[in-house]
Parts: structure tokens; sequence; C-alpha cells
């Protein structure tokens, strides 16, 4: 099977409406027009459905940060490029997906993302989801997105969704695998205001769940390759930002009953191939 991971889009609309910035959006706008415009252009993805069909990729992993705040605008124009991928796929919520509370408490993300043909749960109600994506193989993407303070972009494992997670993958059957879909990165090795609370849950969970041989996700915009098996965790995998001016990434990755094969993409003026680096299942 042949996944192709890719996350944060960060889409835009540049909006001066003053009812919309009476919120945390004022920030978002403030860091864009004086960051982020710079460092992020969508154009590059453009192409992206095409090379992903000429190198017959199976399922596309989108890994969230759709949005920069949220607006319904940004969420259309993301949802023009997912119309355009040919192949099943599967999205998680990013922070700036969740950013304000009435755009987490409409659900707006799930207007224009929500999963089809989930095998249990429902990503929009329980905050996990399980797809069968092969005979033996799971994607289960969970959200750890929410709407935080002004100054924050923190992420939260919480209580309940720990338990429902080691509850579903303790029953899979003995030999299946999993790849677990979260937009947050499990280490707390970044600025405290962006990490993700209880991620040292999240780390045990993993080490004690040997099922889970993939950890996938976003957020950092730094792509991140690490075999962990030997300390009784995931090899873990960072896409990058797909939209980064300099050094936009996503991955493809190649999943086989022995191992999987990870080969970088990396934005250079096209998308080049990086060396692939290859692992064996040892959990």
């Amino acid at each position: 099977m042949r996944i192709a991971q890719i996350s944060d889009f960060h889409y835009t609309e540049l909006t001066f409406n003053p009812l919309r910035l009476f919120s945390k959006r004022i920030l978002g706008l403030c860091n864009w027009l004086l960051h982020r415009n710079r460092e992020f252009s969508a154009q590059q993805i453009e192409d992206l459905p095409a090379l992903f069909r000429d190198l017959h990729v199976d399922l596309v992993l989108l890994g969230g940060d759709f949005t920069t705040t949220s607006l319904q605008e940004e969420f259309i124009q993301a949802e023009k490029f997912v119309k355009k991928l040919t192949q099943p796929w599967i999205a998680i919520p990013g922070n700036h997906d969740h950013y304000t509370a009435s755009s987490y408490r409409q659900k707006r993300f799930y207007k224009y993302f929500a999963n089809q043909n989930a095998t249990c749960f429902s990503l929009q109600k329980e905050e996990i989801e399980g797809h069968n994506i092969a005979p033996g193989w799971w994607v289960v993407a969970v959200n750890t997105a929410y709407p935080t303070g002004i100054a924050s972009s923190r992420g939260f494992f919480s209580e309940q969704v720990e338990a429902k997670l080691e509850d579903f993958i303790k029953n899979l059957p003995k030999g299946d695998r999993v790849i677990l879909l979260n937009h947050y990165p499990f280490f707390q090795n970044d600025a405290h205001h962006r990490t993700l609370k209880r991620g040292e849950a999240l780390e045990q969970l993993l080490r004690r769940q040997s099922k889970i041989v993939l950890y996938l996700h976003g957020h950092t915009h730094r792509r991140i390759i690490a075999d962990l098996q030997s300390a009784d965790l995931p090899i873990i995998l960072d896409s990058g930002s797909c939209t980064l001016r300099k050094g936009g990434s996503w991955n493809l990755i190649d999943i086989s009953a022995s191992g999987c094969v990870v080969t970088p993409y990396v934005w250079e003026g096209g998308w080049k191939k990086s060396e692939a680096r290859e692992f064996s299942w040892t959990r």
C-alpha cells in the first residue's frame, strides 16, 4: 500500500471585518501580514493531485491546519484542493482549524472534511475514528486540537480520548497494525505554548500498545523521520508543511508486511524526491 502524508496547508483569507476580528483572529491576521505571507505559498501544491496519480498513491492522509484562522472562506479554498484528489483520503483538524471557540462549537471543520466510510467511531462526535484500510491494517485518527487562549496553540490529549483509543487498540485482532494520525507530536520539545497537554500520557500509551507501528503528525513545520522502535515507540513521521516556500515537504510511505519505505519529497522550485529510508517492523 502506498500512502501520501501531507499537512499544514494554512490557506488564508485576509479579512478586515471588525466583527470577525473581535476574537483570536486578529493575532492570526497580524502574524500572517508580518510573517507568514512571505513563508507560505499554496500555489506550490496545486500539481500534487496529478503527482499522486502518477505515483499510484492509494491513500492520502491529511494532517490538519488546512486554514489559518478557521474562516469559512479558508475552508472553501482547502476543500477545492482536496476535491482534486482522486484517492480516498482521511483528514484530521489542526489547531488552526479549531482556531476560535465559535468555529469549534459549530464543527466548521467537519462541514468540509468529514471522513467517509469510517469503520468505527466518529471523529466529529467522539474525537477518534478508526479506518480499516487493508486486511490487518488500520488508520486511527484522533483529534487533539481545541480552541485556546490568544497566545496559545496547545493541544490536549484528553483522558476520554486516551481511554477510547487504548480500548480500541487492545481489542484489535492479534497481528493487526495501526497507523496513528494526530496533528501534534507527543514529545514536548517545543515552546510550552505550542505543545500537547498530556503528551506524556500519549507517549506511555504508545509504549504499551505495540500494534501502533507508525505515528504520523504535523504542527511543527519541520520534517522528521525517526525510528524509535528500539525505545518501545513507533516510527515517527512529521511530514512538515507542504506549503512552506523554503523546505516545504511531504512523505510518500510504502507499507508492506515486513516494514515500510519512507520517501520524503521537498519543494525546490518543484517537488524533488529525497533519499528514501527503509524500516523493518520490530514491534
